[in-house]
């Protein structure tokens, strides 16, 4: 099998975190703080430090684990009590339903993508205490966004700014005290190599986030209403399994560098894009150069996307993904909706023959046109 769908999660695991979460699951268990064996557990702490180095801030204790990026947007949405939001839209679902479901959010403005990363063309009422969120990387384009420059002028207008980085945590730099975003979350499946149920966000120092969760956490059971500020966000029994995987595999990601890392995947994604532009009956929906990300749709004329998908995976055994891939607004600015597109992702795993025999496949489908 030619494993092509790393935006989705990626696969195959590393051996490295594969040990790891067999270790975490086979050895005794370890609660922190809630027992004499716990007293002793780092590997929290060790986590959030090697995220804060993959995140490039200074504050590995302003970064909260969670289940993932959906986890992560949920809570960062619920708990900032905002009323009014402005999203891109090559947004994600999980960005997009909390902000069109939860009644405290009164109005939700869409700006096109293409155009927030230019913010002379912003409306020049978008501001006034709004959040602004948006995707580092986009997950049906690929296209990465100037995050430094949109905070700043987002700040400039006195709006609070969140980054999805599910797309780019592990194979996009990221710096989050250079860019002074107010909150990038992430997940651990996809380009960091941990196990599905990982994830978590980063707040950025002097803001005070309300839980939308709470529970146990060991550290003061006596507390039944939290006073002032002093709020706990990891509760109830922490997924140790989960989080050791992860730590595995951000640290492998940070021997190898994400900046080498980036090189490499966007080398091997321009040069797809090249060859599949030339292919007649292909329409790319990827732009390409400097601010692309290791993620390239694709429709062929003719064919739905769910039928290029099927043949792909069933005549040449390169598994894909089809549809809309959770994030509806892009796909009508595209004009791909309401089949969407087949998605190609790659990881720094992807090989040049495995590129060449998706390459070949197209062109083979696309001569029976």
């Amino acid at each position: 099998m030619i494993y092509l769908n790393h935006a989705a999660t990626s696969y195959p695991k590393p051996p490295a975190v594969v040990e790891a979460v067999m270790h975490a699951l086979t050895a005794p268990p370890v609660s922190a703080l809630r027992s004499t064996a716990g007293d002793n557990d780092e590997l929290p702490d060790r986590l959030r430090q090697s995220l804060a180095t993959l995140l490039h801030t200074a504050h590995p204790e302003r970064i909260v684990v969670t289940s993932g990026a959906t986890d992560s947007i949920n809570r960062l949405i619920g708990g900032w009590g905002i009323t009014h939001a402005v999203a891109t839209a090559d947004n994600h679902n999980s960005v997009l339903r909390p902000l069109y479901n939860l009644k405290t959010i009164r109005q939700v403005d869409i700006v096109e993508a293409d155009i927030i990363d230019t913010p002379d063309l912003w409306p020049a009422e978008m501001g006034g205490g709004a959040m602004l969120i948006l995707p580092h990387c986009s997950n049906v384009t690929g296209a990465i966004h100037d995050i430094r420059h949109i905070s700043a002028e987002a700040h400039r207008r006195g709006m609070t700014v969140v980054v999805d980085a599910a797309q780019s945590a592990g194979c996009i730099p990221i710096d989050a005290d250079g860019w002074e975003v107010d909150a990038i979350a992430f997940t651990g499946h996809k380009a960091l190599y941990g196990p599905p149920g990982t994830g978590g966000y980063y707040l950025r120092p002097g803001i005070a986030l309300r839980p939308t969760l709470f529970g146990g956490t060991g550290r003061d059971s006596s507390i039944v209403e939290y006073k002032g500020d002093d709020w706990e966000y990891e509760v109830g029994t922490p997924n140790r399994p989960g989080m050791a995987g992860l730590k595995a595999g951000v640290d492998l990601v940070l021997e190898h560098t994400v900046e080498r890392i980036f090189q490499q995947v966007q080398a091997k994604t321009l040069w797809l894009i090249r060859e599949l532009n030339s292919i007649n009956h292909v329409s790319v929906y990827a732009q390409g150069g400097k601010c692309q990300g290791p993620v390239v749709s694709f429709n062929i004329k003719g064919l739905l996307p769910s039928d290029v998908g099927y043949l792909l995976e069933n005549a040449y055994g390169i598994t894909t993904r089809t549809g809309l891939h959770c994030a509806p607004l892009i796909h009508r600015q595209l004009g791909t909706a309401p089949h969407g597109t087949v998605r190609v992702s790659l990881s720094h795993q992807t090989t040049d023959d495995e590129l060449q025999a998706l390459v070949a496949a197209i062109r083979e489908i696309c001569q029976g046109l």
